[in-house]
């Protein structure tokens, strides 16, 4: 968990959701309820943080669709999804420019 996001068009991208609005608030209600429903342990890392949820296999569906919905309004960051062995929980790499982890900061903050 220690690699850091090195992609040049990554950092390239402004640190901004293109949502507004309604819209806006709805998606952050949506990411809320997600997080409040998997109360995902999180840990820092050097450019973003990892969150880990549940390892059941609705899990991995709904990480999936928030993944797919998040890539469409916060393209500069990176996902990562990664499994652990035996069914174990499921860790939500979330990676960006600098900058980034500010932006998660404001999120996490909300719900713990």
């Amino acid at each position: 968990m220690n690699e850091t996001n090195s992609d040049p068009a990554a950092c390239a991208l402004p640190i901004a959701c293109t949502l507004g609005g309604a819209d806006r608030r709805r998606r952050e209600d949506e990411i809320e309820r997600l997080l409040r429903e998997g109360a995902p342990e999180a840990r820092q890392l050097p450019d973003g943080v990892a969150l880990r949820f549940p390892g059941e296999e609705i899990w991995a569906a709904r990480l999936f669709t928030f993944i797919m919905g998040e890539r469409a309004c916060c393209p500069f960051f990176t996902f990562e999804l990664v499994f652990e062995p035996g069914q174990g929980p499921i860790w939500l790499r979330l990676r960006g420019p600098e900058g980034a982890t500010d932006f998660l900061g404001d999120l996490l903050a909300r719900v713990q």
